[in-house]
């Protein structure tokens, strides 16, 4: 608190003796903060538990959750009816909660109206901080008491004209025991003691009809009320005389009275600890005694008379200030012309302060003054204002002194001023400097006219017009300003909305706790307020949450942007990818929140994922090209050679009779072949002249890619082709490759391996309709739903599980196919399979070439010297390891698993076991794994062979 704020009114203020202030809960309902804030400090400084609510459905959800035992409500809320919201409140308690109204009226109607609905006191606006103490305390639940309770079992006569004073004191009194009973006036306290002599009497002195001196003087003439205790309360008679007098009429004491009444409640305890002796008054000094009281009364209602006289002038004065500022007030919100509003309202202070003329002089920014001329006076010319202080050296001296100025003055002599004084008539002027938040604004020139004002009254009402008159001119130029900033603010809004509506990326604000402030889009199906005042990071997927988190912590904290990629689920169960940058938000140089902008980056990520593809694809050419070309040339020498070789072998043969070394070099030339096309198709899926097309045999592309494509077919399916007559297409043999490579890899995938035997892909050729050639590639797989059919040649969609497939291969297969004039289109069923159909043009010329042939493999006959057990299913690899064997062991050759393990199960045993890895139906490792179950040590006895 600073140290021109006023003494807190209730330091030290405590418990009463024996008396022990509970932490009761007070709930404070009122939509204005300055009220709410005023009864929260003084009832906070009591120590009370404290809780505040701006409207009706706040107050009933605090009530219903906090149990207050007391509610100060509003009688007008935004909300809801005040007047019905008591009976709200007292059905969300659970304990029988006082409800007191705070107004700021008080007709008979309100009050009957108060005292109908359930209201059980009223608090009047604006509330005294002093008052509002007692009236809250009077109806909190009683307090506990530390030892004894020092009044119980007595009757006590309480007389008060004030029934808020009369109700406070009589519930206090009661919590420490005493029986009351009350009565309004002196007259009514005398009828209740004189009717039952009580323990004790407390009486307020200033009431009507009796007074608490009257009381005493007829109590005291009673015997039999001698011994009774009387104490009279006051906070009128406050001299050491009227305490004298007190005692002398019969009082036992006076003391004065005080917000917690400790004073009477000390004054009660040691009055009853020990009674004072009896005592009654002689008849003999009743005149003298009535005298003085008579005196004393008057005394003290001249005293009243004299303060309220002087509160009246002071209140006429300030009604009359009041009565200025609201005409400023009106006249500024009315025209918000500053000038053309002073000049109306001056016109109205003037008048009622008996002003015949004078002027206001406003500063301008360059230090020079602005005078316009305020008055009815016919005398009064426009352009006598700015004359009037000559240079206005002297107006400029008593700005700067920022006190008000009565002229003629000796200390401020002036002779343009004694003239302008004569020419208008006037008697005096006074110069009123006006400033706001120590800024001079101005000043404000009155001449009174005929005889010279009272100069103390002139003063303060010029004072108090020229306060509100600066505050007019401030406001006014606050207007002016907010205004200009409203302006501003719109053009800004307008041209930060239009930006925002505008920008192709999601732009989010967030407070410091990362709480959706704005939100200019967002993705379907969700809508801008689905999010907006909700936690940002709830509509981020899991995995990207935490490391959000950390960012924007970070961001919050050292100010430094932050950049991020992020994965968000689509409507159409894609996903889409997003590039974030999170920057900070700042205000008069702190960090008040984050900016959050998201650029959609899937149409990058799928360019870039395309780029990768090509990338990969235009490597795996350049090694293919490379790998064809190193081998081509040792191979057509070892061809040649081959070929030299089996014609002497075969001369030899014929001569000797003996074929073994023709078979033998007939092996390698077919061996030798199978290479040379291996590399002939490689070179067909890297060629370079991938943009020329003409005629080309689509049934020696499809050969190719078999070969190509066959270990992939043959552990899933077996392949059944039928090539049918066709002609020639127009079309590129590298592209058509690449388009049946894909499709028959596809077909591949789709059927489950180990299942060989059962599933079929079948490669067939034929003649369409329109002359085009069509190429049918059908499985027996898992089939696609019609949802999947639609969007399988979209970019970037594929059903593989991540890692298998990029969704890129059939939608470049469709645009190749297109740039060749043809078509592709699929027919599938689920769980039936899929047949996919290229139709491709006739080519204008024909040009086949002839089809390699097919070797026939030779059978040697074994020779044993060792006995080993050969599982290959290629039948080529197994007859040169057993041609390589053979001279020397015994070898059994089998082309499938189950084979070797009928062999093993039927008791055949063997040294060693040479095992190919991946073979269809069962492969090497299966077949380890029967064995380690029923025959371990022909199990150990495996050497597995593979060229992978």
């Amino acid at each position: 608190m600073g140290a021109s704020e006023p003494d807190d009114p209730y330091a030290g203020h405590g418990a009463a003796p024996g008396e022990q202030v509970t932490q009761h809960t007070i709930l404070v309902v009122d939509d204005s903060l300055t009220t709410r804030k005023l009864v929260c400090v003084a009832l906070a400084k009591r120590g009370y538990r404290v809780l505040e609510a701006a409207d009706g459905r706040s107050a009933l959800d605090l009530v219903a959750r906090e149990q207050p035992v007391l509610v100060l409500q509003d009688v007008v809320l935004p909300d809801v009816d005040g007047f019905a919201l008591v009976a709200e409140l007292r059905r969300c308690s659970r304990n029988q909660v006082a409800v007191l109204a705070l107004c700021g009226f008080r007709s008979r109607s309100d009050e009957a109206r108060i005292a109908a609905v359930g209201f059980d006191d009223i608090v009047v606006k604006p509330i005294d901080p002093a008052g509002l103490i007692p009236v809250v305390e009077a109806y909190l639940p009683a307090t506990e008491v530390r030892g004894e309770r020092f009044g119980a079992g007595k009757r006590l006569v309480l007389a008060d004209d004030d029934p808020a004073q009369l109700k406070l004191t009589a519930f206090r009194l009661e919590k420490l025991g005493f029986v009351v009973q009350t009565a309004r006036d002196g007259r009514e306290a005398i009828a209740l003691i004189t009717a039952a002599p009580p323990d004790v009497i407390v009486s307020d002195i200033l009431m009507p009809i009796v007074d608490g001196f009257g009381v005493a003087l007829a109590v005291r003439q009673d015997p039999r009320l001698a011994s009774v205790p009387l104490l009279l309360v006051t906070s009128s008679y406050i001299d050491e005389a009227d305490r004298d007098f007190a005692r002398r009429a019969g009082a036992s004491d006076l003391v004065l009275r005080t917000p917690e009444q400790r004073e009477l409640i000390q004054a009660l305890r040691d009055l009853l600890a020990q009674p004072p002796p009896g005592a009654t008054l002689r008849a003999a000094a009743l005149p003298e005694l009535e005298k003085e009281r008579t005196e004393r009364v008057i005394r003290q209602l001249e005293r009243h008379v004299a303060m309220n006289a002087g509160l009246a002038r002071r209140c006429s004065s300030l009604s009359a200030e009041l009565a200025v500022l609201a005409g400023i007030s009106d006249a500024v919100l009315k025209d918000q012309n500053t000038e053309n509003a002073l000049e109306e309202a001056l016109a109205t202070c003037f008048d009622a302060g008996g002003i015949a003329m004078g002027g206001l002089y406003l500063l301008q920014p360059d230090g020079e003054f602005r005078a316009r001329p305020l008055g009815t006076s016919v005398t009064w010319k426009p352009d006598d204002l700015p004359s009037f202080f000559g240079d206005k050296a002297l107006l400029r001296q008593i700005i700067a002194g920022g006190t008000t100025v009565i002229l003629p003055s000796t200390r401020y002599a002036d002779e343009s001023v004694q003239a302008m004084l004569r020419r208008s008539g006037g008697s005096a002027a006074m110069v009123v400097p006006l400033a706001h938040a120590g800024h001079a604004i101005g000043a404000l020139l009155m001449i009174a006219a005929g005889e010279q004002l009272d100069q103390e009254d002139w003063l303060l009402f010029a004072q108090g017009v020229g306060g509100q008159i600066a505050q007019a001119l401030a406001l006014a130029r606050a207007f002016e300003q907010r205004e200009t900033a409203e302006r501003r603010a719109v053009e800004s809004r307008a041209e930060w909305q239009a930006l925002a509506e505008q920008a192709p990326d999601i732009i989010v604000r967030l407070d410091r706790e990362g709480i959706v402030h704005f939100i200019n889009r967002v993705s379907p199906p969700r809508t801008t307020g689905d999010q907006v005042g909700k936690p940002w990071l709830e509509a981020i997927p899991a995995e990207y949450r935490l490391d959000l988190s950390r960012a924007l912590q970070q961001v919050l904290t050292t100010g430094e942007p932050s950049s991020h990629e992020i994965m968000l689920p689509a409507v159409d169960g894609k996903t889409d990818w997003f590039s974030s940058r999170i920057g900070p938000v700042r205000a008069d140089g702190l960090i008040t929140g984050a900016i959050v902008i998201s650029r959609h980056i899937t149409q990058q990520k799928q360019e870039e994922a395309q780029l990768i593809v090509a990338d990969r694809m235009a490597s795996v050419g350049t090694l293919a090209a490379g790998v064809a070309h190193e081998i081509n040339n040792p191979l057509a020498a070892v061809i040649a050679n081959l070929e030299l070789a089996y014609r002497d072998a075969v001369d030899l043969a014929q001569k000797s009779g003996n074929r073994e070394l023709v078979e033998y070099l007939q092996d390698a030339r077919e061996a030798a072949e199978r290479v040379r096309l291996i590399v002939r198709d490689l070179k067909v899926f890297s060629r370079a002249d991938e943009h020329r097309t003409g005629p080309t045999d689509v049934r020696a592309v499809l050969d190719s890619t078999l070969r190509m494509a066959w270990n992939e077919i043959r552990h899933r399916a077996r392949l059944v082709k039928e090539f049918g007559p066709v002609p020639p297409v127009d079309g590129n043999e590298s592209r058509l490759g690449q388009v049946f490579l894909n499709l028959i890899i596809n077909a591949t995938h789709a059927i489950p391996e180990g299942q060989s035997q059962r599933n079929e892909i079948r490669v067939s050729t034929r003649m369409a309709a329109g002359d085009m050639v069509a190429i049918e590639i059908t499985d027996t797989g898992v089939g696609m739903t019609e949802e999947v059919q639609r969007r399988l040649f979209t970019p970037f969609f594929t059903t593989k599980p991540p890692g298998l497939g990029t969704g890129l291969g059939l939608s470049i297969c469709q645009r190749l196919i297109a740039a060749m004039n043809g078509s592709i289109n699929v027919v599938s069923k689920v769980g039936q399979g899929s047949t996919f159909t290229v139709l491709l043009p006739l080519a204008q010329a024909t040009v086949l070439e002839a089809s390699p042939r097919e070797a026939s493999a030779p059978h040697l006959a074994p020779r044993r010297r060792g006995r080993l057990l050969v599982i290959d299913d290629e039948e080529v690899v197994a007859m040169a390891i057993r041609r390589s064997l053979t001279r020397e062991h015994d070898v059994v050759y089998t082309s499938t698993a189950q084979e070797a393990l009928a062999l093993l199960r039927a008791n055949e045993e063997f040294d060693v076991i040479l095992c190919d890895l991946m073979m269809p139906e069962m492969t090497g490792m299966e077949l380890y794994a029967e064995l380690m179950a029923s025959s371990p040590e022909q199990a150990r006895r495996i050497i597995f062979v593979t060229g992978g």
